[in-house]
């Protein structure tokens, strides 16, 4: 103690220094063993693989493992049942902490809808490349009465007429009304220039195709 009290009325300044510095490294080393404790540091677990699992198992067998979940996207395959869990992340048999939450892609339950967009009055090569652009699998072309070759008249979905904005399942049957050129034009009438642009690029198709044909 002597010595202590000496250094003191000797070096104040230094005794402080040292007892600044004796203070920082227990704050630290307490800030170390308490972020240590927040992280579970070194306390990872497997990972359970629920790939291929229904959804229900697949939350059981996460949850017995002492992780969180948590469905962040799904798919449709018509070929996998409903609900099965198609990916998780992270990865079946890796490790993470137990506070990490495993995030799950399943199948869906219900096929995709999707709002069917205005394909009318173009022509029927460019409503194909939107539809099927779209996911649309099923789309076939019906040739109706009309002065109006190659121009798309109307859109059925599962034999029934729908207006743009109506959703449908991606798995849908889609037939496109395309007109046949059969009829005459009405002299009277006037067509908005989209449609006329639509028509322009039928010609312009027809006389490509009918040149590549040539060759």
């Amino acid at each position: 103690m002597d010595i202590f009290k000496k250094l003191i009325e000797k070096h104040p300044v230094l005794f402080h220094v040292i007892l600044w510095c004796v203070a920082m490294v227990l704050m630290a080393y307490t800030l170390y063993i308490a972020i240590d404790l927040f992280t579970l540091h070194g306390q990872e677990k497997k990972v359970p693989d629920v790939h291929n699992m229904p959804l229900a198992q697949a939350i059981e067998k996460l949850e017995d493992a002492g992780f969180e979940w948590e469905v962040t996207d799904s798919v449709f395959n018509e070929a996998v049942k409903p609900g099965i869990v198609m990916s998780q992340e992270p990865k079946g048999n890796s490790y993470a902490k137990s506070t990490r939450k495993v995030f799950l892609n399943i199948n869906a339950f219900n096929p995709k809808t999707l709002e069917m967009p205005i394909i009318t009055d173009i022509s029927v090569r460019q409503a194909m490349s939107i539809l099927r652009s779209m996911g649309f699998k099923d789309v076939g072309i019906d040739t109706v009465p009309s002065p109006y070759e190659g121009l798309v008249l109307s859109v059925k979905v599962n034999g029934h007429q729908v207006k743009p904005g109506t959703k449908v399942s991606v798995n849908s049957q889609i037939r496109i009304g395309m007109g046949d050129g059969s009829l005459d034009p009405d002299p009277l009438q006037v067509l908005p220039d989209e449609t006329l642009d639509s028509l322009q690029e039928v010609q312009r198709q027809r006389a490509r195709d009918e040149a590549e044909s040539v060759r």
